[in-house]
Order: structure tokens, then C-alpha cells, then sequence
């Protein structure tokens, strides 16, 4: 899971790059799902769903992160959903 902080403008990008969005989010960390404010390095992800500023995503990454895609992209962490709520219980 992700805080979306904001978005990365390209001037050059790969041509498998269509219809796409970059965003700069926030991994939670353990601590997040606490209630505490306590983030890893902010990481760049793709995003097809429309996220915007300040939501909350969850995240795929690695290889999974290309495995929507038909052919190999270059892609190493994917927007895999939109989340509106969460509840998280110790």
C-alpha cells in the first residue's frame, strides 16, 4: 500500500509507455498500519487506474508489476487497485 505525493513529467519515454500515468508515492510501512505517519523512500509507479494526489493505492512490485502488460515492459512497480478504506486490527 501507497500515499500517492504526486505525479513525474517525462520529455522522452519508451514507446510501450501509452495511456499511462507516473506517480510518486509513499510505501506504508508496519508502523502506518499502527496509525503512525512512517513511510519507506518515495518510489515511482505506474498507474492506469486514475489515482490522484494524496490517495491511497495498493502496490505491485517486481515482476509481478509486469504481468498485466502482453509483451515485456519495463515496469517495476504497477498500481494495482484504488483503495477507499482500510482497517487493519493488531
Amino acid at each position: 500500500m501507497g500515499t500517492v505525493i504526486g505525479r513525474v513529467t517525462l520529455s522522452v519515454r519508451n514507446k510501450r509507455y501509452v495511456g499511462e500515468r507516473l506517480l510518486l508515492t509513499l510505501p506504508w510501512t508496519k508502523d502506518t498500519f499502527g496509525g503512525q505517519e512512517s513511510f519507506a523512500p518515495s518510489i515511482v509507479v505506474y498507474d492506469q487506474l486514475g489515482a490522484n494526489i494524496g490517495q491511497h493505492i495498493a502496490i505491485s512490485e517486481g515482476r509481478e508489476a509486469a504481468c498485466p502488460f502482453p509483451k515485456p515492459t519495463p515496469v517495476d512497480a504497477y498500481c494495482a487497485a484504488l483503495v477507499d478504506d482500510h482497517f487493519y486490527q493488531k
